[in-house]
């Protein structure tokens, strides 16, 4: 298992520094794939990070399925390096400060051990103390088998989690039908109303850009079929069920991840 904490220098608004001492907001999202983090949900990360949050990320391959650039940058054999450094350096521009990569081979994800990589994500969870944990939902956002595997390790683990290290809320990123519908029929999207949440990250869209950018090798940019203007608009806001809840009541209408929860520090909100 590889862990470093990043030390991002890429400009980031609205940035604020936390009280030194005092108990943190932290969010943590578990992945699959380097670039995941850029493409879904890079201008949530971007966001709560410029708030003073605490944003991790957990990714379980080095993605050595993927693409290797066209023309390739890479050899096959040196992809997974390559595309941890892309990995790395999105997350610096991201403004993450902590990045865990997981040893799991691209594509074997439904294939792993249960416990041994439940119990992975256990120990993010006591190192980190999120109260935000982010990851796909049961249909793994596009039907990619590694999405389906990450999303059910990740839902069990938060159901296992206890003590003072349990997460308060577990998030599914997700495609409104609406939009589903525009982007692309291979995309299973979920009704309308069973989003919980809609960000729009219209502030944090350039640094959002930046960070798919990074991942050079898988340089076709989301929904590539779409005209520039209205791809970006849709990549303007990003969509969350809240999936489970250890909160004593649940918001009637949420309008951030940490609705709900107990003030900590004080965020700057973009």
């Amino acid at each position: 298992m590889s862990m470093t904490s990043l030390d991002p220098t890429a400009p980031t608004p609205h940035a604020v520094q936390p009280q030194a001492g005092a108990p943190q907001w932290s969010l943590l999202a578990i992945t699959a794939h380097p670039d995941d983090e850029a493409r879904i949900i890079g201008g949530t990360l971007a966001k709560y990070a410029a708030e003073g949050v605490t944003t991790s990320i957990l990714c379980a391959t080095r993605g050595e399925r993927g693409s290797r650039g066209d023309p390739p940058l890479c050899s096959p054999e040196e992809l997974p390096a390559f595309r941890e450094r892309e990995l790395r350096e999105a997350c610096t521009i991201l403004g993450l400060r902590n990045l865990r990569l997981l040893q799991y081979r691209d594509g074997e994800l439904p294939t792993a051990e249960p416990e041994k990589i439940i119990g992975e994500i256990l120990r993010a969870f006591e190192e980190w103390q999120p109260q935000v944990v982010i990851t796909f939902g049961p249909e793994g956002r596009s039907r990619h088998p590694d999405h389906i595997a990450i999303h059910r390790f990740a839902s069990v683990a938060f159901q296992q989690a206890k003590g003072p290290a349990a997460p308060a809320k577990l998030y599914y990123m997700a495609f409104p039908q609406s939009v589903r519908e525009v982007i692309s029929p291979r995309f299973p999207g979920v009704p309308d109303e069973a989003i919980s949440l809609t960000l729009d990250v219209s502030p944090w869209l350039d640094l959002k850009r930046r960070a798919i950018a990074a991942h050079r090798t898988q340089a076709r940019p989301p929904f590539a079929h779409l005209p520039e203007a209205r791809r970006w608009e849709i990549l303007s806001r990003e969509y969350y069920i809240l999936a489970e809840s250890r909160l004593p009541v649940r918001p009637e209408a949420e309008h951030d991840l940490f609705d709900g929860l107990p003030a900590l520090t004080a965020r700057s909100h973009g």
